[in-house]
């Protein structure tokens, strides 16, 4: 009882409380999702839950990792507390007509004379004054009027019930105001002047897909080929994300960095802002932006980031800005994807080649199975099909994506120079094509297809098996002496030793020497038992 008292009790590094307190404020929200039920309301219950974290940090033992868990459970419960207060006055709502107002922070898509945009920043109208409801609005308008990301609208209307992250839908209610700044939004207007000039120069649907590529831009994609694409497994290369920010940081990077590292920094800092403002705040480019501004100022001060706890932390961000992001469907992906590329994908490099270099096929299938895996149980979930196709898509599109991605951009800024812009929209306009003809080509292959049952929430237990063969293959190698006490000052294999034959001779002589000199460093000097005598 006491061995176990002085382990519980023992001190740990203040960083695994705080890490404690961000995974009880994650599975605070979550619970709170999926229960539907505030228990802390009050602010006092927040203080406290600070105070709680605050003294973790200050006596940080092993138990108290279990108090820091509650605190952020606290915290999380507590951020919902508002989203559910504007869920519920809506879902009175339902069946009735209504005037709402709100901003749209989406790119608004028209077609078939359709427009399909979100609502943000929600303002109940009545006869005495507006209530502000926390929540996104999911609406189909038609009208003839063009309307852009930013603006403001009064929308009256029948609202129905909410779907995934919605608090509610209106479809073809009556527009009776818009508001809009003088210069509206710049950001989107330059995305929009950039589209039509690289449509010009390359012919649809090759300039949908890669407008789509370069700056998420999925209005005007035909529905067919979006329907290949989901069915291939390959809707994440259409959607703006770390990938995407991952190309064209490495490349500010290459480019300032030769300047100084400062340079690199603040050249890769600023490609990041413009981005994101030109393709918006969604789900996926909010982490995406995120984990390259802490990776870029952490590694300027020659800092890192252990994978997991950037993980942990960017998800508690995102969550508390929006805590419905964990019904998003592109949330869920981007987090899934993001936990295969630094965390899965290295544990089966390991399994598989150990500390040598990969081959760059070998690493491509390794990354491709690594995100499958982690992705498949949401897609099943969502859609019912998964499919196999998506490893050979991804090594052929993923390796040519950059150059799809410079090929775009080239034609639309030497756009000055028509005849320089027609050979990069010519050389965009080939790539792009056979792109199209591999996603056509594999989305013929049913075979490779598997319709299984939607909504089935016994899928996620495939994250279950994932966990348990990361921690399995996450463990250190120890002696099978452990039991010895000599073993205990033995140095450890050193890495260029690692690769080498178990028992090969060079080896086994060096090991010996090592442990020789240690334990003659150890040894007690040596008495001859009599006491010097002074003269």
């Amino acid at each position: 009882m006491l061995r176990f008292f002085r382990y519980f009790w023992s001190e740990i590094h203040p960083s695994w409380c705080l890490y404690a307190s961000f995974c009880g404020v994650i599975s605070g929200i979550v619970l709170t999702v999926a229960s539907g039920k505030i228990f802390f309301q009050h602010w006092l219950w927040v203080v406290a839950a600070v105070l709680i974290i605050y003294y973790c940090l200050r006596c940080s033992r092993r138990g108290t990792l279990l108090w820091a868990l509650i605190a952020g459970l606290v915290i999380g419960n507590f951020r919902l507390a508002s989203e559910f207060s504007g869920q519920e006055f809506l879902t009175s709502m339902i069946g009735r007509n209504i005037t709402i107002s709100g901003v749209i922070n989406n790119d608004p898509e028209t077609t078939a004379g359709q427009t399909t945009l979100n609502l943000s920043h929600l303002e109940f109208a009545t006869t005495q004054e507006n209530y502000a409801i926390a929540g996104t609005l999911y609406v189909k308008l038609s009208t003839n009027v063009s309307l852009e990301r930013s603006d403001i609208v009064t929308l009256q209307g029948t609202l129905a019930a909410g779907f995934g992250t919605y608090v509610g839908t209106m479809y073809r209610p009556e527009l009776l105001e818009l508001r809009r700044a003088d210069t509206g939004d710049i950001f989107a207007r330059v995305k929009q002047g950039f589209a039509k000039i690289v449509r010009n120069f390359i012919p649809s649907p090759a300039v949908e897909l890669g407008l789509g590529y370069l700056v998420g831009l999925k209005s005007g994609l035909p529905e067919e080929l979006s329907d290949t694409l989901r069915a291939v497994g390959m809707t994440h290369v259409i959607v703006a994300s770390g990938a995407h920010l991952g190309i064209l940081v490495g490349a500010a990077r290459k480019v300032f960095g030769k300047l100084s590292k400062f340079s690199g920094l603040l050249g890769a800092g600023l490609l990041i802002a413009g981005f994101v403002l030109i393709v918006g705040f969604t789900p996926s480019m909010t982490r995406a932006a995120l984990v390259s501004s802490l990776s870029l100022c952490f590694g300027y001060v020659g800092r890192k980031f252990t994978p997991l706890r950037l993980l942990i932390f960017v998800a508690m961000l995102t969550l508390l800005f929006s805590p419905l992001n964990c019904l998003n469907l592109g949330w869920q992906l981007s987090f899934a994807s993001f936990f295969a590329l630094l965390i899965v994908a290295p544990r089966l490099q390991k399994l598989f080649y150990g500390g040598k270099k990969l081959p760059w096929l070998a690493g491509m299938l390794l990354t491709s199975l690594a995100t499958t895996l982690t992705c498949a149980p949401i897609l099943i979930y969502n859609f019912g099909t998964l499919s196999l196709l998506s490893f050979v898509a991804n090594l052929f599109i993923l390796p040519t994506l950059p150059y799809a991605m410079l090929l775009v951009f080239l034609t639309g800024a030497t756009s000055f120079w028509p005849w320089l812009a027609g050979i990069f929209g010519k050389l965009a306009t080939l790539l792009l094509e056979a792109h199209i003809w591999l996603v056509n080509f594999l989305g013929e292959k049913k075979m490779f297809i598997f319709e299984l049952p939607a909504g089935d929430g016994r899928v996620f237990l495939v994250y279950i098996i994932i966990a348990v063969l990361l921690l399995v293959l996450s463990r250190p190698f120890r002696s099978q002496s452990t039991n010895s006490k000599i073993c205990r000052h033995v140095a450890p294999i050193q890495a260029s030793e690692r690769n080498e034959n178990l028992f090969s001779f060079p080896r086994m002589r060096r090991i010996g020497k090592r442990r020789q000199t240690q334990w003659k460093r150890r040894l007690p000097p040596v008495t001859t038992g009599r006491k010097n005598s002074v003269s």
